[in-house]
């Protein structure tokens, strides 16, 4: 059966980590692109070499992305959960890859312009999106499917309004929601129903294989770290969710909605406004009626944890 081609835009980070293995596993996993956020660009890139060679696809291609955002720097909030290399918690083996020599930018554009029907599954800031379609123009309406991790329809983890990827680089997440691509988001109101605690973790870990034990142990610096900073036992698995909307559209509830990103509120930059005066596809007459702004993306509203957890388990059991 042929699969669907796909990249992987990350910043790994724990639940990246466990996004790349998804995104092995039920696509033809063209190349991962790398941006800074949950650690800084150098180390994420790292990260995403060890994770592919953990998971035995080494030779799936790398590319070095944005080290910071549009505007201004590149903020360290990420190091309170995933530690100063954005993967604490586990041994994982050095890449036997390189990084290719095309960035993140031009990577994208030429992979997806150049095998149509490549879908995205973007889980860190926006960046490299928003610079890729600045330079190709048609690359949003390219893309088969564009599946963000991040935003929230309901409040922040950053800041009482803002999820960090979204207020990593505002700017950026405002060019993607604008760009007209065909977008699923999955933010954090959809992705804390995924939450793994130590019997989940458990679970995995008895899969039994090598990258079983190195995930499950992540998972457990990652949950153990996050109970330290929100004082909650168990830790969202946040990305897989982007790659699973994509993967088992089965396991989630969606429905049409628009959002818009916030640029200046001195308290809410960075917060994905979701209008949920007008939600699903039945409220189109009453958003006309009102003036509102249509649907921009598809919003996860609801995800099937149990199913998700059983992906990640047969993901592991097929690893080395």
């Amino acid at each position: 059966m042929k699969r669907t081609k796909a990249i992987i835009d990350c910043d790994p980070g724990h639940d990246d980590a466990v996004a790349i293995l998804l995104a092995a596993r039920h696509f033809d996993l063209l190349g991962v692109t790398t941006v800074g956020g949950n650690a800084p660009v150098w180390r994420v890139t790292e990260n995403a070499l060890r994770v592919l060679e953990l998971i035995g696809r080494p030779e799936v291609p790398v590319a070095r992305g944005a080290a910071g955002p549009i505007l201004g720097s590149l903020p360290r909030a990420g190091e309170r959960v995933h530690g100063a290399t954005g993967l604490d918690g586990a041994e994982l083996p050095r890449g036997s890859n390189r990084v290719i020599t095309k960035g993140a930018v031009e990577f994208l554009v030429e992979t997806v312009m150049g095998n149509p029907g490549t879908v995205v599954i973007a889980t860190g800031p926006l960046t490299n999106l928003a610079l890729a379609m600045r330079v190709e123009p048609r690359l949003a309406k390219s893309i088969a499917r564009l599946s963000i991790m991040g935003g929230s329809a309901t409040w922040g983890n950053v800041t009482a309004a803002a999820e960090f990827n979204a207020w990593a680089d505002p700017e950026a997440a405002h060019i993607v929601f604008s760009s007209g691509a065909r977008i699923t988001m999955c933010g954090l109101d959809l992705t804390r129903q995924a939450a793994v605690g130590p019997e989940t973790i458990a679970r995995f870990r008895a899969v039994g294989t090598h990258t079983a034990g190195v995930v499950a142990d992540l998972l457990e610096h990652y949950r153990a770290a996050a109970e330290r900073v929100y004082g909650t036992p168990a830790v969202p698995l946040h990305d897989p969710c982007a790659v699973a909307a994509l993967a088992a559209p089965e396991l989630f509830e969606v429905t049409p909605a628009h959002v818009a990103v916030e640029l200046r509120g001195e308290e809410t930059r960075g917060m994905t406004v979701v209008d949920r005066r007008f939600l699903g596809a039945e409220a189109a007459e009453q958003r006309r009626a009102a003036g509102a702004p249509e649907p921009n993306c598809r919003l996860a509203t609801r995800v099937d944890a149990e199913g998700l957890f059983r992906l990640v388990e047969e993901a592991l059991a097929a690893c080395p």
